[in-house]
């Protein structure tokens, strides 16, 4: 396949001072290799606009109808890492052996993103339409928050369906477009651009997340249609080798596939430590679900100063990202990972300290406080932002890199799964300890903290294994399938 002359061409060969700007078949320019990043670097703008709309708006959406937590745990987790168990691995395993015109990954980015578009908006809508519903088609008859949750669940499930093929592939195009030797460059710009979007998301649009949710939605759908839609006609991806044979004797059929998937992902240990790890740090993002309401029901701060903290912190995010990616580079992103973990044990407490005092606190103090942990755990986050992609693709092979994601997607979506609703559950049963319903978003800290111990000894079995595959003397090659 060949490139355009806004990103690449595909060459027969190269000199040895132009390997560098080469990945497989592409050879860039650095005109190109700037526009590749201009053309990459906007689609995840727009991307991580589409992406943070839904987790931040509609558990406010769902406590203002009353929704108990276990349902709001269940439909924003559950359910969606439900489909992400049962249909990433198929996804990423057929992107990795497809072989188009268009390449491996733009085909599913480009397909599913219309309909993505389409649901995103409905779901904006979604308490409105099930008002209709419930007065115009039901006739008024029974309960309306049944009605609404049935609404916002159908059009969940939809979002989610035609959003995993984007999210199971997007990350994967990076390995194949960009050259190696600006890879970790390229992801520190990419969490950089990101971040920037949130901040700017949080500072200036969440305040109006309950008066004009509808507009949200649907401005970011629109908005992600353009950005991708550009993207995945301008970006191309070079030609591929012919995909590795299946195991076993059979070269064809789901079986055959489904045995090489499960032989080469979970035959060595190396990779189940990497799997856990990743699971039990992904664990405290459920809790993520209620620290707008911990924030509003705890600390007593308003929607409009979380939005300005959460910018804040984003834009000295955004300042920090790039000399993190750098240390990253330097000592090794297992190792930044490893640490950034370590450091975000010895926090919690002082998290778990403050919400727990907050009644003894005047509100000033504790507005002060909330901004200093904020702080102070910034810097720690940032590392662990920096280090994650970079440490999966120093570890993960490269020709099956969409495959071994999507196993570690897996396992951790099959944590999700259960913890989404497990830390509703946790959250209503805690209920009777305080004086209010409300005081049991002061347990979220401890769900994490529980958590970043489990990954810490699992990060810590990784770095062990790592080593003695060569990791420290630089000759780590990742752990061929079937031997342990």
């Amino acid at each position: 396949m060949s490139g355009t002359t806004f990103t690449a061409s595909a060459v027969p060969g190269a000199t040895e001072g132009a390997s560098r700007m080469r990945v497989g078949t592409l050879s860039y320019t650095r005109a190109g290799l700037i526009t590749l990043f201009v053309y990459l670097l906007w689609g995840d703008f727009c991307f991580t606009l589409m992406e943070t709309v839904v987790p931040s708006i509609m558990p406010l959406k769902f406590h203002a109808i009353g929704a108990p937590n276990w349902v709001l745990g269940l439909v924003l987790t559950t359910i969606p890492n439900l489909m992400n168990t049962v249909i990433n691995p198929f996804i990423s395993f057929r992107s990795d052996r497809l072989r188009s015109r268009w390449g491996r990954r733009i085909p599913f980015l480009m397909g599913a993103t219309p309909f993505l578009v389409v649901f995103l908006a409905l779901l904006g809508y979604a308490e409105p339409i099930a008002k209709w519903i419930y007065a115009s088609l039901l006739g008024g008859q029974g309960s309306q928050l049944t009605v609404t949750l049935v609404v916002i669940g159908v059009f969940m499930v939809c979002f989610q369906f035609f959003n995993l093929f984007v999210t199971s592939v997007y990350y994967y195009l990076f390995n194949d477009v960009v050259p190696e030797a600006f890879l970790a460059r390229f992801m520190a710009l990419f969490r950089m651009v990101g971040t920037a979007a949130g901040a700017l998301f949080n500072a200036f649009v969440f305040r109006y997340a309950e008066s004009h949710t509808g507009q949200i939605f649907l401005i970011s759908g629109i908005l992600y249609l353009i950005a991708f839609g550009v993207m995945c006609w301008r970006v191309k991806e070079g030609e591929y080798p012919p995909p590795p044979p299946l195991q076993g004797d059979k070269q064809s059929g789901f079986l055959a596939n489904l045995r090489t998937y499960a032989v080469e992902c979970f035959s060595h240990k190396f990779y189940w430590y990497f799997f856990l790890a990743n699971m039990s740090f992904a664990m405290t993002w459920v809790s993520g679900t209620y620290a707008v309401l911990t924030a509003t029901n705890i600390i007593k701060v308003s929607l409009e100063t979380f939005g300005q903290v959460a910018g804040a912190c984003g834009i000295v995010s955004l300042l920090l990202l790039y000399p993190a990616g750098a240390i990253a580079d330097r000592f090794h992103p297992l190792r930044v990972l490893l640490v950034s973990i370590l450091l975000q044990i010895c926090v919690a407490p002082l998290s778990i300290t403050f919400l727990f005092s907050r009644g003894a606190i005047p509100d000033s103090t504790a507005l002060a406080i909330y901004i200093g942990l904020s702080a102070l755990s910034l810097p720690i986050g940032t590392l662990h932002a920096a280090s994650e992609l970079p440490m999966f693709m120093k570890l993960l092979p490269r020709e099956r890199y969409g495959q071994f994601c999507s196993a570690n997607a897996l396992i951790r979506s099959v944590g999700l799964m259960v913890g989404g609703l497990a830390c509703g559950m946790f959250l209503d049963a805690v209920k009777v300890f305080g004086a209010t319903p409300d005081q049991c978003y002061r347990f979220v800290p401890v769900w994490n903290l529980t958590w970043l111990i489990s990954a810490g000894v699992f990060y810590s079995l990784l770095y062990r294994e790592w080593k003695t595959l060569g990791g420290n003397s630089g000759n780590y090659v990742p752990p061929q399938a079937g031997k342990a």
